[in-house]
């Protein structure tokens, strides 16, 4: 196998449109320092017609953010639907061994394999090696979801994968610094961490408003999302290629599930589920000190979102913070 030979990595559940591999290929030969590309994606989605819904509204996000991260010579995902590499990096027994076992140290739950993923493993090797990658929105295929059961459970398992995949990757992605990659896909690394709680604090706040100052106040927080929702889903209508006004509904619901997930997974990272692919898991455990650990992540979050509680509405105003007096009178030292 040569150096410059090309390498794809497609699912068996993707459908390659009409010349996608032809317009993927030229770009290695026109862009010599280019390592891999990764294409623009539509649903097929056998299941009910709201969850298609949502599928389109997502490809329509994925396909706005791949073009804007794509302009920088990187993006943050090398979707495993298909992806095309250049040979010279995949023959090395470095990817060889971190797409075999690519794992994770974590301070709580020890070291552990990623179930599924291998589209981030790949994308982290070239990250870390400093390789060219490129979206290719005229490369087009087709991702087929079969949906059985409940729709807003798979719904939420798709959240899991997603999520979980992201912040498994993107806490070593980050410790890369920004010197190892363009500044701005490193700062959309950052804005991810970041947005899961961002997300949360105006449905927060809405909250604790309502409970503690006017209930009337829950009226205007619709109003506020009904129209931010629907200048958002201007934007997604040309790139779903549709007008869907099912979308300001579908998109504030998909935020806040999403930032739920994420606050949830982000204190569980070695619980993987794979819910197309038989059902698989990984990271349950058992015995007392899986028991433990469970305890401990529960703690956590509970922790870390009473925070976020008490952060906001001190943000607000809607509670005073605790006087010097009050400190010293719990901590027991003298007034």
């Amino acid at each position: 196998m040569e150096d410059d030979d090309l390498i794809i990595f497609m699912d068996g559940d993707f459908i390659l449109a009409k010349n996608a591999v032809g317009a993927c290929l030229p770009l290695f030969k026109l862009y010599p320092d280019l390592q891999a590309c990764t294409t623009d994606e539509e649903v097929l989605c056998i299941g009910p017609r709201w969850i298609a819904n949502w599928l389109t509204m997502r490809f329509a996000q994925r396909r706005l953010a791949m073009q804007s991260h794509s302009l920088s010579g990187r993006v943050l995902t090398l979707t495993g639907r298909m992806s095309v590499f250049r040979a010279n990096h995949l023959t090395k027994l470095k990817f060889i061994r971190l797409l075999e076992a690519d794992h994770l140290e974590h301070w709580l739950w020890g070291k552990f394999r990623f179930l599924s993923g291998d589209d981030k493993s790949t994308w982290y090797y070239m990250l870390q090696s400093g390789c060219r990658m490129l979206y290719v929105p005229d490369a087009m295929g087709y991702t087929v979801e079969v949906i059985e059961g409940s729709g807003m459970d798979r719904m939420v398992q798709n959240f899991r994968r997603w999520s979980g995949n992201m912040l498994r990757n993107g806490s070593r992605a980050l410790a890369l610094g920004p010197g190892r990659m363009p500044f701005f896909i490193w700062w959309c690394l950052l804005d991810q961490r970041v947005s899961m709680w961002t997300m949360l604090v105006s449905p927060v706040l809405a909250v604790c408003t309502t409970f503690l100052y006017d209930p009337y106040y829950i009226f205007g927080y619709v109003v506020f999302i009904c129209i931010t929702r629907m200048l958002l889903s201007l934007f997604l209508y040309r790139y779903a290629r549709k007008v869907d006004l099912s979308y300001p509904f579908i998109l504030y619901f998909n935020q806040l599930i999403n930032a739920s997930v994420k606050v949830y997974c982000i204190f569980r990272l070695s619980k993987q589920r794979w819910s197309n692919r038989g059902d698989q898991r990984a990271g349950e455990g058992d015995g007392l000190l899986a028991t433990l650990q469970n305890l401990m992540a529960s703690y956590l979050t509970l922790l870390y979102v009473t925070m976020l509680f008490v952060g906001v509405c001190l943000m607000a105003g809607l509670i005073e913070p605790p006087s010097g007096l009050m400190i010293a009178h719990v901590l027991g030292l003298p007034a």
